[in-house]
């Protein structure tokens, strides 16, 4: 049920007193009302928090964890950055998106999740009741159900140490020096205006409030000492607002509020108590012809509706801020305690109603301590423009930009500042054109390349399948050489690559085989082979002498990409970005057999992949949706148009993107769209001049 409105409490507080003015002996009325256990706790609560500021229950703050003993929940801490933004959905994805997140929570009764906003700082805390350490089990696995499913919806990092410390402060406990003080002046002050009737009033209330003493922490520093407001009472269930409505308070609310917290739990009974109630208004004025029956019959049809209809999600919640919400049916309060930051909340709303108060808002996919965060400049309204692959889901790139509008000088920009952190690189160069960039050591293929027929961290099973669809770049059918590369495994020809290759083929009979090894080995035949370990190490491979034969490119491309994924995964190095593989022109491969086996073949082990492409015509949908970080370059309207067709943009995007000038003429920068899905942002990407000057 709905939280009692506080101001009844103080209406009866005042009225008792008023009483004793007139008739001392009535003020004995307030300890018979201290009997009723909510205005009792209410009044040792509101003395208690005008003598400590900071109050708060019973905390125990530990190394990651917060435990309330006094209400026996267990909170956990992260700092987490959404990986939606608000400002790029519509009103029914907003909506929908909240819903989402909120009933696959599936929060009980005793369970908790709290959004915390303070300043440019975000945070999640998760909270349940533990009774004891046989529970503690059960709320490990629930705190890792639950946080699995955030990581789909913000990048989280727990919080521990001096982070926790310097977030919820330090508890102590409450001096009872000054509380003794306080009551005192308190029954003094009584004395004098009740007499004897007073001085057992306040005696019955102090012996109360002593003993409560030991439920309570006073919390000394801390950053939630911002939130001075609280939700007192609410009539929003009662409203029927549509999506836009919810979503352009959300966007005014983030604009508004710098500090905020939401608090929500589960209310599973809502449900049957909305139903009852709507029955029971209506019994009063259809059956009792009770006409006063009529609104609140129209009120609690409204929440019916909501909830059966609109298939909103009963919830109970606690909303704190620094200031009053702009929505007139939200009342705040004042608050000088953290109690009701601690507690479970208990306002009767509907999801609708809290996804005013906006959790997806202004994401940056930070890590803060890794290396491959890379600033790319500013978005639209201004803010900072950064990306992090430690944080994406894998480390996979896509650049797409229609020549002379920046995309080589665009990653070249991303890879000066990524190896100024030491990360090494390996970029498949068919133009030569990534040269520019200091400390990367040209190799021609025809002059140096690797052994593809070796193992580099898989079985002979495994590389003979891989090769069979490498192979099919070249436009021949492997299935029939399968035996012969079985053989060459079986007897070690393998290990020597022209041993392999003169093997094959001699032992092939199809003519378009033969050709298509005789082609390959025109480009080869003088090369110096090396180990992939070798190129590892800030290199770039130029394929200027092949570019002539694009299936060939393709498949040497093709190749030495495999062998790289291969090896980094069999070396273990850990899911920290390490190094990366560009490929320029890589719709070679993107749009080959190969493609899939890509995107989908590693997550992280260390190693980014930057695929860098003219045009998506031709790649598969599986494949772009593998790849979790896209930027588009603008362009002419054909190419905005055709990219648009690919990855489903809005119009605000393409009007964006086709309002583009190349960088020399638009001040060293370049207009994107960057996506990291799911966000999407519209921005300008600050090109590093020091690049252009080497070329020149």
């Amino acid at each position: 049920m709905p939280e009692i409105d506080p101001r009844i409490y103080l209406a009866i507080l005042i009225g008792v007193i008023v009483m004793g003015i007139v008739y001392r002996p009535l003020i004995l009325l307030l300890p018979l009302a201290m009997l009723y256990r909510d205005f009792r706790e209410w009044l040792v609560e509101s003395i208690l928090t005008l003598i400590y500021p900071g109050l708060a229950p019973r905390l125990v703050l530990g190394e990651d964890y917060v435990y309330d003993a006094r209400g026996r929940l267990m909170h956990v801490f992260y700092s987490a950055e959404p990986m939606f933004d608000i400002s790029r959905l519509t009103g029914a994805q907003y909506v929908g998106l909240f819903d989402e997140l909120i009933r696959r929570l599936n929060l009980g009764t005793n369970e908790a999740i709290a959004f915390i906003r303070l300043g440019g700082e975000k945070f999640i805390r998760l909270s349940r009741v533990v009774r004891g350490e046989d529970e503690l089990q059960d709320f490990m696995n629930w705190l890792t159900a639950r946080e699995n499913l955030l990581r789909q919806y913000f990048v989280l990092r727990q919080l521990g140490g001096e982070e926790l410390r310097r977030l919820v402060g330090f508890p102590t406990t409450p001096s009872k020096a000054r509380l003794i003080t306080a009551l005192v002046t308190l029954l003094l002050a009584s004395y004098l205006l009740f007499r004897v009737y007073g001085l057992i009033t306040i005696a019955a209330i102090a012996a109360i409030t002593v003993k409560s003493l030991g439920n309570y922490s006073v919390i000394r520093g801390g950053q939630f000492s911002v939130l001075r407001r609280r939700l007192a009472t609410s009539n929003k269930i009662y409203t029927m607002p549509s999506d836009d409505d919810v979503r352009a308070v959300a966007s005014a609310v983030a604009n508004y509020l710098q500090n905020y917290a939401l608090i929500i739990s589960g209310n599973p009974e809502f449900r049957a108590v909305t139903s009852t109630r709507v029955a029971r208004e209506y019994e009063k004025l259809v059956v009792q012809e009770r006409g006063k029956a009529l609104p609140a019959v129209s009120r609690w049809r409204v929440v019916l509706d909501r909830i059966t209809q609109n298939a909103e999600e009963p919830v109970r919640v606690m909303i704190l801020s620094d200031r009053d919400l702009p929505d007139t049916n939200m009342r705040m309060a004042w608050l000088r305690g953290q109690l009701p930051l601690w507690s479970m909340p208990t306002i009767d709303e509907l999801s609708h109603d809290v996804a005013i108060v906006p959790i997806f808002h202004g994401g940056r996919l930070i890590a803060e301590s890794s290396r491959a965060r890379v600033r790319l400049g500013r978005d639209r309204e201004g803010s900072e423009l950064e990306i992090d692959l430690d944080a994406l889901p894998s480390g996979h790139m896509l650049v797409v930009g229609p020549t002379g509008m920046g995309k080589t000088w665009t990653v070249s920009t991303i890879l000066h500042r990524l190896m100024n952190s030491g990360i090494k690189a390996l970029i498949l160069d068919p133009h030569g054109e990534y040269l520019r960039i200091q400390g990367i050591e040209p190799i021609d293929v025809t002059r140096k390349f690797i052994n593809f027929f070796e193992l580099d961290g898989l079985t002979d099973v495994e590389r003979v399948h891989r090769l069979i669809t490498e192979f099919s770049i070249l436009g021949i059918d492997a299935k029939p050489m399968l035996p012969d590369l079985r053989l060459i495994y079986s007897n070690g020809i393998y290990r020597d690559f022209f041993k392999a290759m003169e093997f094959l083929r001699a032992a092939t009979d199809d003519d378009s085989v033969a050709l298509a090894l005789d082609r390959l080995m025109s480009h080869l035949r003088g090369a110096e082979v090396v180990p992939v370990s070798e190129l590892l190490n800030n290199k770039a491979l130029l394929f200027g002498s092949v570019r002539a034969s694009p299936d060939v490119m393709a498949f040497m491309m093709g190749v030495v990409a495999d062998h790289v994924y291969s090896h980094v995964m069999s070396m273990s190095i850990g899911e920290q970005l390490r190094q990366l593989l560009i490929i320029d022109e890589a719709y070679y491969l993107l749009n080959s057999p190969l493609a899939e086996l890509l995107v989908r073949g590693v997550r992280k082990f260390g190693l980014g992949t930057v695929f860098i492409t003219q045009t998506l015509t031709g790649i598969g949908s599986d494949v772009l949706q593998n790849i979790p970080l896209i930027i588009v370059l603008g362009g002419n309207d054909a190419y905005v148009a055709s990219v648009s067709q690919a990855l489903q943009l809005t119009s605000e995007d393409m009007k964006w993107l086709v309002t583009a000038l190349p960088p020399h003429m638009q001040g060293l920068t370049t207009k994107a769209l960057i996506i990291t899905e799911p966000i999407k942002r519209l921005g300008i990407i600050e090109l590093e001049p020091r690049i252009k000057e080497a070329q020149q």
